[in-house]
């Protein structure tokens, strides 16, 4: 009996342990986004614990982390609004926002699929929007807007001009689309 109280012992012992990250795995203090090393701001046990901290990141990675983000490049057609989607989620730094506003059917019949992503601790999104017709979407715009109370909720075609509202349908950016 005595031997197998030692035995619960050791094991509980390596449970703590690895949660306090002294085992390879057992709580990271670095991530991996595209092929870069990013440091947080403390050794997490935990995913969960890591995401749910607004302080997280090392405050001297965040200008490293948007370079890395604004720097990806997603390509330029798709097979699928799925191909679209998985392109855009590869952007999407560990542990911060995504949002998909949906598939828009416009006037010409074409559709436009808005995304964005969150850019850590800058409050900034960086969006794509692409076009569906035929067969195929193709990324029509790709930029950067400040977060917050101008937050764009719709993408209209008119003419060959990209026009985008809030939820109470005031305009904030307009892009005209290249003629490819």
């Amino acid at each position: 009996m005595k031997r197998n109280w030692w035995l619960v012992a050791i094991a509980a012992l390596a449970v703590v342990l690895y949660g306090l990250g002294y085992f390879p795995g057992g709580g990271q203090d670095t991530f991996e986004y595209r092929g870069g090393h990013f440091k947080m701001s403390q050794r997490y046990s935990s995913y969960e614990v890591y995401k749910d901290d607004p302080n997280n990141l090392d405050t001297n990675e965040l200008s490293r982390i948007e370079k890395a983000m604004l720097e990806a490049n997603i390509g330029k057609t798709f097979d699928s609004r799925e191909q679209f989607s998985r392109a855009v989620f590869g952007v999407k730094f560990p542990g911060y926002g995504l949002s998909s506003l949906g598939e828009k059917t416009q006037a010409d019949g074409s559709v436009l699929t808005m995304m964005s992503v969150e850019i850590p601790q800058r409050d900034k999104d960086r969006y794509f929007v692409a076009r569906k017709s035929k067969n195929h979407l193709i990324l029509v715009d790709d930029f950067v807007a400040n977060a917050g109370s101008n937050t764009l909720s719709q993408v209209k075609l008119d003419g060959s001009r990209l026009l985008y509202t809030t939820d109470k349908g005031v305009l904030v950016r307009e892009h005209q689309m290249s003629q490819e």
